[in-house]
This record gives C-alpha cells, sequence and structure tokens, in this order.
C-alpha cells in the first residue's frame, strides 16, 4: 500500500467517523442525509498544507494522516494520484480542479507558486476583492465552467471584501455508469422504511446478476459492490441486518478497511432491490477539522507564512464543502438506456438477496481512495422520484466544492 494511499484511506475513515456522529446529534432515529469527498477536501488542505510552517503545518500533517514533511514529495505523490486517477476513458470522468485566487495587492512566495504551478496544476489568479461583486462573478464563473454549469453562485457577494487575502476553491466532479445497469422497466414503487414506524415510498430499482457481495457478522451488516464501466471505481453499499442499525454500523465503521473488505468480497448471484436517490449536503467544515485536531488553521496563532511575501499574518477564515449525488438506473448521461437480459427460470439456491430499504451507508470509491462517502437515511419528497432530469442525464454526476478563506489577521 502506498504512501498516499494509506493516508487517502486513514483520512476518509477519521472524517467520515466525525461527520456522520455530528451529523446525529441531537437526532431521534439515525440523523441526516450527508454525502462528503474525503479526497478533495484532504486535496484542498493539501494545498493550504503548502503554505504553512511552525506548529501549523505539523498540526496540518498529523491531520491529513501525512507521514512524509517533504512539501515537495507530498505535492508530488498527489499530483501523480489525480494524474493516474483522472485519466478515464469516454465512459466514465473524474476530474479535479483546483483553482486560487489571490488579492491583487499581495504577491505570492516563489517557492509557493511553483509548488501550485507544478503539481496542483493551478496559475494563481490575481483579483480585486475589494470590488466584491466583480471578484465573486469572477470565481463563480470559472466555477460553472469547472464543473459544466452545474454548480452556480458558489460564493455570495459578501464572501469576500478588501481584507481577503485568498480563495482556494476545488472542484471534484464524477459521472460514471454502471458495469451492470439496472432495468428502467424493472423500476417500481416500494417502501423505505425510516425507522420501525415510519416508511416512504420511493422508486425502488431491480436486477439479478453476479456482483460481490459479503456479509458482514463483526458489525452486523452486508455488503454489495456496484462497479462502474472502464475503471476500477465502484459503489459500495453496506447495509445494516436491522432497520435501526445504521447509527451502530457507523459507531464500529472505523473498525472496518474497505479495502479489507473487498479483498474479501466473493462474487455471488445477488438480486438487488435498491431506491433511486439524490441527496445534497453541506457541511461548514472548521468544527470538523477542529475535532480532527486541525485548528491552529483558524485562529490568530496560524502561521501560514510560506505563502505570501508580505510579514502580515494570514489565517483561514472560512472552510466550507458541498456535496451531491444523484444515482438511478444508468449511473450516467445514458438517456435511452435500454437493458434487457435472459436468465434461465431454474430455482438458485445459492442466490443472495439484498434489499436496501432502510438506512444505509455508500462509498465510491477504488483501493486507493475514498471519492465519495455518504449515508442515505430518509428520501426527500420530489427527488428520489422524480425523472424530469432523466432525458438529460439518467443518473447525474456527482460534484463537491470547497472553499477556503483566507484572511488578514486584524493588527
Amino acid at each position: 500500500m502506498t504512501e498516499v494511499q494509506k493516508s487517502c484511506n486513514a483520512f476518509a475513515r477519521d472524517l467520515f467517523d466525525v461527520v456522520t456522529r455530528d451529523s446525529s446529534t441531537n437526532r431521534k432515529v439515525t440523523g441526516v442525509n450527508a454525502i462528503i469527498s474525503p479526497v478533495s477536501i484532504q486535496t484542498s488542505l493539501i494545498y493550504a498544507y503548502m503554505g504553512a510552517d511552525g506548529s501549523t503545518a505539523e498540526e496540518l500533517r498529523h491531520g491529513l494522516r501525512l507521514e512524509s514533511d517533504e512539501r515537495e514529495e507530498i505535492a508530488k505523490s498527489f499530483h501523480e494520484f489525480w494524474t493516474k486517477h483522472c485519466s478515464y476513458g469516454d465512459r466514465l470522468t473524474l476530474r479535479s480542479v483546483n483553482r486560487l485566487f489571490v488579492n491583487q495587492t499581495l504577491t505570492l512566495q516563489s517557492e509557493f507558486r511553483k509548488l501550485a504551478e507544478d503539481y496542483f496544476l493551478t496559475q494563481p489568479e490575481a483579483l480585486k476583492f475589494s470590488d466584491a461583486v466583480e471578484a465573486t462573478n469572477t470565481i463563480n464563473d470559472l466555477v460553472m465552467k469547472d464543473t459544466e454549469n452545474k454548480i452556480q453562485h458558489l460564493l455570495q457577494p459578501d464572501a469576500v471584501n478588501a481584507d481577503t487575502s485568498a480563495v482556494l476553491v476545488n472542484a471534484l466532479y464524477f459521472k460514471g455508469k454502471f458495469k451492470k445497469p439496472f432495468t428502467p422497466e424493472s423500476t417500481m414503487s416500494d417502501d423505505f422504511y425510516v425507522d420501525q414506524d415510519r416508511h416512504v415510498e420511493v422508486d425502488m430499482m431491480y436486477q439479478e446478476d453476479k456482483f460481490k457481495y459479503i456479509e458482514l457478522p463483526e458489525v452486523d451488516a452486508r455488503a454489495v459492490q456496484l462497479p462502474y464501466e472502464d475503471s476500477n471505481i465502484s459503489l459500495l453499499i453496506i447495509l445494516p441486518n436491522k432497520t435501526t442499525g445504521l447509527l451502530d454500523l457507523e459507531r464500529n465503521l472505523k473498525t472496518i478497511d474497505l479495502a479489507d473488505i473487498e479483498s474479501r468480497m466473493t462474487m455471488e448471484d445477488v438480486e438487488i432491490a435498491m431506491p433511486r436517490f439524490s441527496l445534497e449536503f453541506d457541511l461548514d467544515l472548521r468544527e470538523t477539522l477542529q475535532e480532527l485536531g486541525i485548528s491552529k488553521l483558524f485562529d490568530d496563532s496560524a502561521d501560514l507564512s510560506r505563502l505570501f511575501t508580505t510579514p502580515t499574518g494570514q489565517k483561514i477564515s472560512a472552510a466550507k464543502h458541498r456535496g451531491y449525488i444523484k444515482v438511478n438506473e444508468a449511473g450516467s448521461e445514458a438517456a435511452a438506456v435500454t437493458f434487457m437480459k435472459m436468465v434461465p427460470m431454474s430455482l438458485n439456491m445459492q442466490k443472495k438477496t439484498f434489499k436496501v430499504d432502510h438506512p444505509f451507508i455508500f462509498f465510491i470509491h477504488n483501493p486507493k481512495a475514498v471519492f465519495f462517502a455518504g449515508r442515505f437515511v430518509e428520501p426527500q419528497k420530489n427527488k428520489s422520484s422524480t425523472c424530469d432530469d432523466g432525458l438529460k442525464s439518467i443518473s447525474e454526476s456527482m460534484r463537491v466544492e470547497m472553499s477556503q478563506m483566507f484572511s488578514r489577521k486584524s493588527d
């Protein structure tokens, strides 16, 4: 296992544990729907790490699960990671875009600029943040371009002002087609049990085929893996055996290594029933990162002295994350997909039944990283059963943004 792989997987476990724990606080049952991109958040923070020094850098290094403290080595490793994982064929798109907008009154240090250009593929752009409307319009327009017009109005004009030093944006965009798509004609209404006393009607997708499957008695759950075409990326669904078992599963999740689960899975005949689902989730990263031991970035003791040539101190004033996912039959933009398969009408005593009719967790991942991680608790009205996007995108992309605003410390 490479250092990047160890770092990505360890950070993903830490982050998902905090997010799901926090999203369940003060909730009567299982909390709220959520989706995050651990590797996108980690990549953005590594970008910030390039400008950090002293105890701030050390805190970031530990929180991000980085073993090396050599900045160029770390930047190079993640550059190679993204170069490799953004090179799939026409049937799958995975794109990571970093952008850095700098106050026109400030000058970046040459070392930081070189790392940004060589390994983060970012040409820093000078902006007049005192003109908040023009600055945010510029950022929003480029974000729209990076996400194929999927993300609009990322920043409101009051997000920046003359004291803003820089804005860092990372967008991760994914769109994939299932290797074994569901048959749209088989989709029908069924019940999804939010808890033991309440259920919601959903559009339930059905198919029977050979899939990687595993029983997980150690966490009272089971899992199935749905691979995407032309890649080693897959959708892993982990379903508690009990209708109300999500919280117990999440509490034990840190003891589970996704790579270990994958290595233990076997190919089985599986009859899968799962809902079409879509969800959107906004996360204020500041408190989440503080629970991971990353706090100096946000206070007046922050040391970001490797960022600008000016002696004026800097700190991060905001860190936010937005995730979105929509899953239905095909998993891609294939609008007119019709999939028909004939199977023998024999009784298969070995067939596994995997009916996703209660809260579950999911991961879009490959052996080296978790690109997206989420929990589906409750269908949203007019989302899971709506098909008006289907003619355009039968399974729309996932998109994630993270904006980090660096603001000057007050004198």
